[in-house]
């Protein structure tokens, strides 16, 4: 360095300021001093021993001095980098002057810069730079993100690729759900179409839960009218018919059919006569869910025989209305006896058949169907009969090569048939596995994200992110509760001289030993060890006085000692050793932050190194 370059206000400024060098803040003080350099002067030590890379340059660019972490960054020695330009190692296509210029103007810059290196590696780092830290001089200081935004990408594409699956499934289930409306849509219809009152009421309140258009033209009253007063029906009833209607309500509890013509009033008072069909309806679990029925205008009837006809016509337009209905439904409607034959078959085209099946003869449902499956049908057409309930299955079948998923309804129509509705849901079930397929995805990629969000990837232990989360949620509950709060930082004596004399496979295997002794010792389930950085290590213990804190470093040194970790290089021990601060805390309630304790603990791991090291200091209590 320059003997006449000198420390200022503004250089001490600049250097504090800079992102994640507040541990090299010293090192860019020193370099400041007027004192000429020599290889024993502090400054250089501490230039030399930041972690992150520290490089100065002179109005044309040309590094004129750079630490050890600037060559192992730019992967060249000292002596090739020194009078090298910052351009070199900049991406062919920048305009290096104009960068300068704005630098220079600037006099602060910071930042990301994508580098290539002479071996033709790029990496990525995130940089902090001041331009005259003092004349002619300017500093920059460099830090390597390069797998940190590998990872990011990586996370990004991986979040990207789940967020199409999302959107594809999404896509699939509202296309399906708006076919089940269309289905919909076109049985109400078809319902609305029809001439004579299809309705549905409560069974306990015989409040309306269903009626179409055409009671307006019976009754004079439009469907809402029903809708949101249930005694509007028997209002409407002749005072002579109201009685025998209200006992065949009654009636309808034993599961039996309503059949009864009867007088009714209009809204505009004018008498109509009118039939009214109804059946109660049950669940699975055999309680009833409503009571469904039809009602027909026969008012037009003038003789008895015409009348008879006229009723006779309506009934059968009513039922070829109905058997409408009926082929209108996409779902396969069969009629089954007790024993086993098809009496008559409805399908709606949709469902596939696994063999042919003529509508009207009689054919038996094991007839070209799995055994297994005709089976399985007779099992709940034979439940469905002795309790009279509903029942529903679903099952799969191979058809054609094809794996096809049913739904199946066996609906109790007397004492010795049933109605078989059969629907193809494998649309349903195949959204159903791609969306639990995705969730699985989904939970697996979020753990994984996780763990490498909180897990150092050399020690397996707590990361600094993990460690800070951590320290701010044990700082909040020892506020709340009043309870101590013990912290202890240590780092490895003469971890330098190790890596560079067994190598750095050596010395991440060090670290990963260092590590799994920490995380074995400390043993409490709210206790923590976590790498801090480098070769240090931090140890948050909570609900643990000072001389707890002490004994678990005693534990560590023993445990250290006993794994005999050789270390020809160390100036205390043979082998390996460990530095500790320590300090216990109780925080009061105005205390909301636990820097200040993480800062008096640092301090105490400095001090126990100026001790001698391989040993613990004690740090002073905040207060």
């Amino acid at each position: 360095m320059p003997a006449e370059s000198r420390s200022s206000p503004e250089l001490d400024s600049t250097l504090g300021n800079l992102p994640g060098v507040e541990a090299d803040v010293e090192a860019a003080e020193a370099i400041a001093t007027p004192e000429p350099p020599a290889p024993d002067l502090p400054w250089q030590t501490l230039f030399e021993a930041a972690l992150d890379a520290m490089l100065i340059v002179n109005n044309d660019g040309v590094y004129i001095e750079v630490n050890r972490a600037a060559c192992a960054l730019l992967e060249l020695p000292r002596q090739t980098l020194l009078g090298r330009r910052i351009a070199d190692f900049l991406l062919p296509g920048t305009d290096f002057e104009e960068l300068w210029q704005t630098f220079i103007a600037a006099e602060q810059l910071r930042g990301e810069q994508l580098l290539r290196l002479d071996s033709g590696v790029f990496k990525t780092v995130e940089f902090a730079a001041t331009a005259h830290v003092y004349p002619n001089h300017h500093l920059a200081i460099l830090r390597d993100i390069s797998e940190r935004k590998c990872s990011e990408t990586e996370r990004n594409a991986l979040s990207h690729q789940l967020e199409q699956w999302v959107v594809s499934s999404s896509e699939k289930l509202q296309r399906t759900e708006a076919a089940l409306r269309m289905q919909q849509q076109r049985v109400d219809s078809i319902l609305n179409s029809l001439e004579c009152v299809v309705w549905s009421v409560h069974p306990t309140t015989l409040e309306t839960i269903y009626v179409n258009a055409a009671v307006e033209t019976i009754y004079g009253y439009p469907a809402e009218a029903f809708l949101s007063d249930p005694d509007l029906w028997f209002s409407c009833l002749h005072p002579e018919d109201k009685p025998l209607l209200m006992a065949d309500v009654r009636t309808l509890r034993d599961d039996t059919k309503i059949d009864r013509e009867y007088r009714i009033f209009r809204a505009d008072g004018t008498q109509r006569w009118v039939r009214g069909q109804a059946r109660l309806v049950r669940n699975a679990a055999g309680q009833p869910t409503r009571i469904d029925g039809t009602t027909t205008d026969i008012s037009e009837q003038q003789a008895a025989l015409r009348e008879r006809k006229q009723a006779e016509l309506a009934l059968k337009e009513n039922q070829a209305t109905q058997q409408l209905i009926l082929n209108a439904i996409p779902d396969l409607m069969m009629r089954v006896n007790r024993n086993g034959y098809i009496l008559n078959l409805i399908s709606g085209g949709e469902i596939t058949l696994y063999s042919p099946i003529q509508p009207y003869s009689h054919q038996s449902v094991y007839q070209g169907f799995p055994r297994d499956l005709a089976d399985q049908r007779m099992h709940y057409v034979r439940l469905a009969l002795d309790t009279g309930t509903p029942q529903r299955y679903e099952h799969a079948l191979d058809l054609y090569g094809e794996l096809r998923y049913e739904e199946s309804r066996v609906v109790p129509i007397n004492e010795a048939e049933v109605l078989v509705i059969v629907r193809d849901i494998t649309d349903r079930k195949q959204a159903e596995a791609i969306q639990a397929d995705l969730n699985q995805k989904l939970q697996r990629v979020n753990a994984e994200l996780n763990r490498l969000a909180t897990v150092d990837g050399l020690t397996e232990i707590a990361n600094r992110r993990s460690f800070d989360q951590a320290l701010d949620l044990e700082w909040q509950r020892a506020r709340r509760q009043q309870k101590s709060l013990s912290l202890i930082l240590c780092d490895i004596d003469y971890f330098k001289p190790y890596n560079d004399n067994y190598g750095h496979l050596a010395g991440d295997d060090c670290l990963r030993q260092v590590a799994q002794v920490l995380n074995t010792v400390v043993q409490r389930p709210g206790d923590l060890a976590a790498r801090y950085g480098g070769e240090e290590f931090v140890l948050l213990l909570p609900d643990t006085t000072l001389e707890g804190a002490i004994g678990i470093i005693e534990k560590i040194q023993a445990a250290i000692a006993q794994c005999h970790l050789p270390h020809a290089y160390s100036d205390v021990a043979s082998v390996i050793t460990l530095s500790f601060g320590v300090v216990c805390h109780r925080p009061s309630v105005k205390e909301h932050s636990p820097r200040e304790l993480v800062h008096r603990t640092d301090l105490a791991l400095y001090q126990a190194k100026a001790q001698g090291r391989n040993c613990y200091a004690v740090g002073e209590s905040l207060g």
